[in-house]
């Protein structure tokens, strides 16, 4: 059985990491998540023999390479949601479903169910995503209110406490720029789990 790997969602993805679409000829390479591409290059083997379990295990491997990245990204100061971890999670998802696939075509429904599951969770994760309605800036001043600073007047927002700190009501409600990818990846999720689940009575 011949299993669809390569979808225009991967490859626009891999472009947006790389920086252009000239970049996604030839070798894996990956900006974002530069520990996937190993990973990648073991794929492009992999998928080569059409070996089910081969596959299988080669994208979960990308995909464990990318939710590695996005949780580093997420507990490394000064690195944002969007756009590192929003495109780790899309990234990780899509080869998730693309495991889930595998399995199923090698005769294992359970572990498949299991890995489309995770899919579209992390997919979901970026498809609703949206900025903090609120942004902070700080500056290097460290001084606390002027002399006339008083007490603020009813219904006004506190006055900032760090000198140059500020807040400002962010917005951009766009989401993600990885989100219609995310909407994709989650569709397909979801349709393989309809073939995969018995219907709920």
């Amino acid at each position: 059985m011949r299993l669809q790997i390569v979808s225009c969602v991967a490859v626009a993805l891999v472009a947006l990491a790389q920086g252009g679409p000239a970049a996604a000829q030839g070798s894996p390479a990956d900006a974002l998540c530069p520990r996937a591409v190993p990973k990648l290059a073991a794929f492009n083997d992999a998928k080569a023999s059409n070996d089910m379990a081969k596959i299988a295990v080669a994208v979960r491997a990308i995909a464990d390479a990318y939710e590695l990245c996005a949780s580093e990204a997420q507990v490394t100061k000064g690195v944002a949601v969007e756009p590192t971890v929003n495109y780790d999670k899309t990234r990780a998802a899509q080869y998730l479903v693309v495991e889930g696939r595998a399995l199923a075509a090698g005769g294992n429904p359970a572990d498949a169910i299991a890995a489309l599951k995770k899919a579209r969770h992390l997919a979901d994760d970026v498809a609703i995503w949206q900025p903090e309605s609120q942004a902070w800036h700080a500056s290097a001043t460290t001084g606390g209110p002027g002399p006339d600073s008083g007490a603020a007047a009813p219904g006004a927002p506190p006055a900032s406490a760090g000198g140059g700190n500020e807040a400002h009501r962010n917005t951009d409600r766009g989401g993600s720029r990885y989100k219609d990818a995310a909407v994709e990846i989650r569709a397909a999720a979801d349709m393989e789990l309809k073939k995969l689940e018995p219907p709920a009575h």
